[in-house]
């Protein structure tokens, strides 16, 4: 059964950064630089997409922090690897964390980009200080009779499949069809291998041990205004996680920092300046 429309097709399509194991150790994505000064705050994009989709919160966060975008392998100038797990995804970022040096970083990932970075939190907590997840289910929205159907779908189908999930991801179809337009452009081998894994990873009783503060950035089309947060974190996987910040975003689709990046970003530099969620959460009210 789908549990949650805009969030199982993005688990599903939009699976975010995990990374490739290869018969060598796997590679770390690539780093497309860092600019600003300050405290450093690590961007991480989701499949299908490009890092520069970060671009807008990035130049509001290089005003006082040190921001870095990464590239994920099968985008731009990062090769792909074959074979993947969420553990080896993880320590590919670790690796990427680890050339940064100066520290722990605030690790932010969006859709699966942030499944991978909250894998790398729970195994590595001395590379991360704060975690930041936009638009991220922590566990699949998909039984498996619907999982069989969403691959069956892909096999028969796959533009039509992949159309119909970006263009749903958008804040309208103007945005929806430039998002499909640049995700149809990746290799179809790599985006199912992605899609593979992403319907089956589960996050949801590991993150129970998470030691660091946690933000889950939702849009409201994620997290409708009527459902409480117990409902909603039970849903994608959130349910017992210690130190817990949630915020709602209205009038978005689910590319938050392209539709609100002012938002976003402000949301980020005050997480990690308050250093704990209560702090956080005493500021905005929630």
């Amino acid at each position: 059964m789908i549990r949650r429309p805009l969030l199982l097709l993005t688990a599903i399509v939009v699976l975010g950064l995990v990374f490739a194991r290869a018969a060598l150790p796997p590679r770390p994505p690539a780093a497309l630089g860092a600019f600003g000064h300050g405290p450093t705050v690590v961007l991480v994009h989701g499949l299908g997409s490009r890092a520069e989709h970060w671009l807008p919160v990035a130049r509001d966060l290089a005003r006082d922090h040190r921001v870095v975008l990464v590239e994920l392998p099968g985008h731009g100038i990062a090769a792909m690897p074959r074979g993947l797990t969420l553990d080896d995804a993880a320590l590919a970022l670790d690796r990427a964390l680890a050339e940064q040096g100066d520290g722990p970083v605030v690790l932010v990932g969006h859709s699966v980009g942030g499944l991978v970075a909250a894998a790398e939190a729970l195994r590595a907590p001395r590379r991360v200080r704060a975690l930041v997840l936009v638009e991220t289910a922590l566990r699949p929205q998909l039984d498996g009779a619907d999982r069989g159907a969403l691959l069956a779908s892909l096999e028969k189908d796959y533009r039509g499949t992949l159309r119909a999930s970006y263009e749903s991801f958008g804040r309208d179809s103007a945005q929806g069809a430039a998002l499909y337009a640049e995700a149809v452009q990746l290799d179809s081998t790599a985006m199912k291998s992605w899609i593979r894994l992403a319907v089956s990873a589960d996050l949801s009783h590991a993150i129970t041990g998470l030691k660091i503060p946690l933000l889950v950035v939702l849009s409201s089309r994620s997290w409708p205004g009527n459902e409480s947060w117990a409902a909603c974190g039970d849903t994608l996987g959130y349910r017992g996680v210690p130190d817990v910040t949630t915020m709602r975003v209205e009038n978005t689709g689910h590319f938050v920092m392209l539709d609100r990046p002012s938002l976003l970003a402000g949301a980020i530099r005050r997480f990690a300046a308050q250093g704990s969620p209560p702090a956080f959460a005493a500021l905005f009210g929630f």
